[in-house]
């Protein structure tokens, strides 16, 4: 944790890029962060399913983050929250579903 290669999935600074989709995996016991979306836009994430991910489900790394489409997305920590928390970005037990940084991203159906 706290490491690099810490992301199972990355979109990591694409630019604009509406042809990227993340559609239909199946994440599980992610170390960190099981998608992360970083510096990048106009991308589709949509019907993934993660499963215990520890520290955070889906990530939108700087904020400057614009127009993604996350949608109808399925996040479980099966024990309850704690049992996900991990030490991520210097913080102990930070856990979320979803965590976003920049508010200009489009959330449709996502089920945390």
């Amino acid at each position: 944790r706290d490491l690099m290669g810490r992301y199972c999935i990355h979109l990591h600074m694409v630019s604009k890029c509406p042809t990227c989709i993340v559609k239909g995996n199946a994440i599980v016991n992610s170390a960190q962060a099981a998608l992360t979306i970083h510096s990048t836009h106009d991308a589709l994430v949509d019907n993934n399913i993660i499963w215990k991910s520890f520290g955070v489900g889906i990530y939108t790394e700087d904020g400057n983050e614009m127009n993604n489409t996350i949608s109808r997305n399925v996040i479980v920590c099966p024990s309850g929250p704690l049992s996900c928390s991990a030490t991520w970005q210097g913080k102990t037990a930070a856990q979320a579903g979803i965590y976003l940084i920049g508010m200009t991203n489009h959330l449709i159906e996502n089920r945390v």
